[in-house]
Order: C-alpha cells, then structure tokens, then sequence
C-alpha cells in the first residue's frame, strides 16, 4: 500500500525559509522515515477533522497573513481549541545578525502526537497508554519581511487519530476558570463550602459538567493558589479563630499568639488541659524537641516533652516559631 504523497510523505526537509543563509541560526532536519515506521504509517488514515461549528474564515490555509506571530498563534490557538487537539512550538528560528536582540523569522506549529515513540516494554506489561501517533499536523508560519507581517508557508490539517472538541476541555492548556466561577468560588469558600459541591453547583448553572471548561481539581487549585494563600495571615486568623473555639468549651486551655508590627505571625503557643495536668505530675525534666518538619508556611514545629512513670514520652505543650533564629527561642 502506498501513502498519500499529499499527506503523509517522507519527511526530509530542512527549515530553510529565507534565501540568505545568516538567517537561519538552527537549521532542523527530520530523518527519513524507517522501513517500519512507512508501514506503521500505511495503517493510518489521515483524515480532516470535523469543522462544523467553525466557519471557513477560522480555517488555516497556505498564504494566510498575520500581522504578528502572536496573532498567528492565537488564530491557530482558537482553531485547535475547537477542533479538539493540542500543539506544541517544534522549532523557531530567529534572525542572528543583529547583536541586540534576536528577532524570530520562522515558527513551526505541531500536533502534540507526532512521531513514533519506541515501546521498551512488552504489550502485557504496559501501563501508560502511547498518545504519540504519528500525526503529520502542522503549520508553518514565516516572516514576510518586504510586507512586514507573517504568512502561512506550509500547513497540513489531516490527523492520523481522532479528534474531540468535546474531550478539549480536558486538555490541561484549555482548562480555565471564567470570571463567574472565580466570584463563585470565592464565595463558596468564605461561607465554607466544600469545593466539589461549588463544582457541581457550577456545573448544574451550564447542564453538566461536560459543559465547563475546567475540572474539579481546578476548583481545587484555585482555592489553595488563590484564595488561602492571597492573605498571609489567614490560616493564623483560624488558628486563633480555632483557639478560641476550643476556649469556650475549655476554659482551662492556654494560648498566645505573637504577631510583630505589621501584625504578621511571628510564633504561637498553646497548652490544653490533658497537657498542664501532665506536666504537675511528670514535670520534673522537660526536653524541647525541634526535630520535627516545617509546614507549608516555612514555620518550625516544636513540642515540650516529659517522661511519665512508664518512661513514656508525653507531651506538655506545642509550638510554632516564626524562624529558627535565637531571638524566635527567647
């Protein structure tokens, strides 16, 4: 069986754009393809995608002119996006002559499963699912220096592999909170509402979740990048918060908190009921224990320990430092 030379040709060409040598500074060949590999292509049927929902003018075609190359990407951004497939930037060439800057002069768009990976593991034991396929998408994308914009020198739209927009919201690069969810989001968390019930609620706003473009791990992500961490001082203001709690139903709990100027935390120190009772009967000697590991704000942990008449360890109270500086032991 033969390949379609239109299509699926054996790659052997160089990145060479334009006509002066100087201004190709990473000049890329593709080997040939192997015996093996024409084969393994032979069995594929390159075929376009799907286009409905697109209109002709979101479609690439060879001699299409951009007046940047970012507004190139961003065109191929959105058709990829609603074809249902990622790219990745192969090569960019950029213009070498001048000292002061480097000025790109050619680009090379590809479809993410590309290429042939060799499995070096047998079929039984596979675990990860081989997603590069041999796929011949592309497109180039040259700097036309007499017109000063950018123009499509070579494109090709037929995949070897399926393709979904539906599956596209899937794709990590596609993945992204709206301004709404974002505002819901946020006012979920403040009235402490856990985050896979704001994604189903958001969900449920679009007649499921296949209509969002995110997940709930990017619920998830946003709350912990975004929201717990754009104060400071929120998780010392539930500690306190939590302190406190814990005093009205105890009365005999004991904490202090030291925050400096800025009113940042700078260590904190508390000691329940169980542990002032302990430390009347086995007080005798106190070991201050720092081995322990730091949280995730960089502060150590550090606990007050004596030794009950089991010769068991117990403990008499707890603390955070700011630092491990002599000043935060004082």
């Amino acid at each position: 069986m033969s390949m379609d030379k239109a299509i699926c040709e054996e790659a052997s060409y160089n990145t060479a754009y334009d006509d002066h040598d100087q201004y190709n500074s990473c000049d890329v060949t593709v080997p040939s393809l192997s015996e093996d590999d024409t084969q393994h292509v032979d069995k594929e049927i390159c075929v376009l995608p799907d286009h409905t929902g697109i209109s002709i003018d979101e479609i690439s075609y060879v001699g299409l002119r951009f007046i940047s190359l970012q507004r190139a990407q961003e065109f191929y951004y959105n058709y990829k996006k609603k074809v249902g497939f990622v790219t990745r930037i192969r090569n960019t060439n950029f213009d070498n002559t001048r000292e002061d800057s480097k000025i790109p002069i050619n680009q090379s768009l590809h479809c993410s499963r590309e290429g042939y990976r060799e499995s070096r593991v047998k079929v039984a034991t596979r675990v990860k699912r081989i997603t590069i396929v041999g796929c011949e998408v592309r497109m180039y994308v040259m700097l036309d220096r007499q017109n000063d914009n950018w123009m499509v020198s070579k494109l090709e739209l037929k995949h070897t592999h399926p393709c979904s927009a539906k599956q596209a919201v899937y794709y990590t690069e596609y993945r992204e909170l709206t301004m709404h969810a974002k505002c819901v989001i946020q006012n979920n968390d403040e009235a402490v509402i856990r985050p896979n019930k704001t994604y189903l609620a958001l969900a449920n706003e679009v007649g499921g979740s296949s209509n969002l473009g995110y997940s709930e791990k990017d619920v998830r992500n946003y709350i912990m990048s975004n929201l717990r961490c754009a104060d400071g001082n929120t998780d010392v203001k539930e500690m306190i918060s939590y302190f406190m709690r814990m005093k009205d139903i105890n009365p005999n709990l004991f904490y202090a908190v030291d925050v400096d100027e800025a009113n940042k935390f700078k260590s904190a120190l508390w000691v329940d009921t169980g542990c002032r009772a302990s430390y009347e009967y086995y007080g005798d000697v106190v070991s201050f224990d720092i081995t322990y590991s730091k949280n995730k704000h960089g502060l150590p942990f550090a606990s007050f320990v004596g030794v009950n008449h089991h010769s068991k360890s117990t403990l008499l109270r707890c603390t955070l430092l700011g630092n491990e500086e002599i000043r935060s032991f004082e």
